[in-house]
């Protein structure tokens, strides 16, 4: 009969894990932690090489290197984290991801500088600080953006109207 984890078989709960389409959170969050960490390895490994081999600013470096590793983060969490989504236009969806994109940048730039220049702490563990306050506003705001009842939200109906 084999070992049963919560209630599956363990092909069951792999599957259900790591193979296919969900909308249930804790999967979600599951997925999108893993996303974050390939995305994390992009984002700190270049912001290493430009702020530490090719020796330029690093708010500079975080901001290249952070934008490059949105690129990533996107792609993984349509494909894979937020497969099982509301169905809407594609150009309101890259908006949407754009503007908390954006809001994250913002964020990630301004931690960046109270801790390396503000607290005098260095660049790299400064990122390690900041990735973790900037996944939490991330995930929180991409899960309402694939799942939230968007036709209930005022903004996002004025952000269609402006861009449809």
């Amino acid at each position: 009969m084999g070992l049963l984890i919560m209630g599956k078989t363990p092909v069951q709960f792999v599957k259900a894990l790591f193979v296919n389409p969900t909308s249930r959170g804790r999967v979600q969050l599951v997925r999108y932690g893993m996303v974050a960490i390939v995305a994390f390895v992009v984002d700190f490994g270049l912001l290493f090489v430009f702020g530490g081999i090719f020796e330029w600013n690093y708010l500079i470096s975080t901001t290249l290197a952070f934008s490059l590793s949105v690129i990533v983060n996107y792609y993984l969490s349509t494909l894979w984290v937020f497969a099982r989504r509301n169905r809407r236009q594609r150009h309101l969806e890259i908006a949407i991801f754009i503007a908390i994109c954006f809001v994250a940048l913002l964020l990630n730039n301004l931690f960046m500088w109270v801790f390396t220049s503000l607290a005098d702490i260095h660049y790299l563990i400064s990122k390690l600080i900041t990735v973790m306050l900037v996944f939490i506003w991330s995930f929180g705001a991409r899960r309402i953006m694939f799942h939230g009842d968007l036709a209930k939200n005022t903004l996002i109906k004025k952000i269609a109207n402006v861009i449809g």
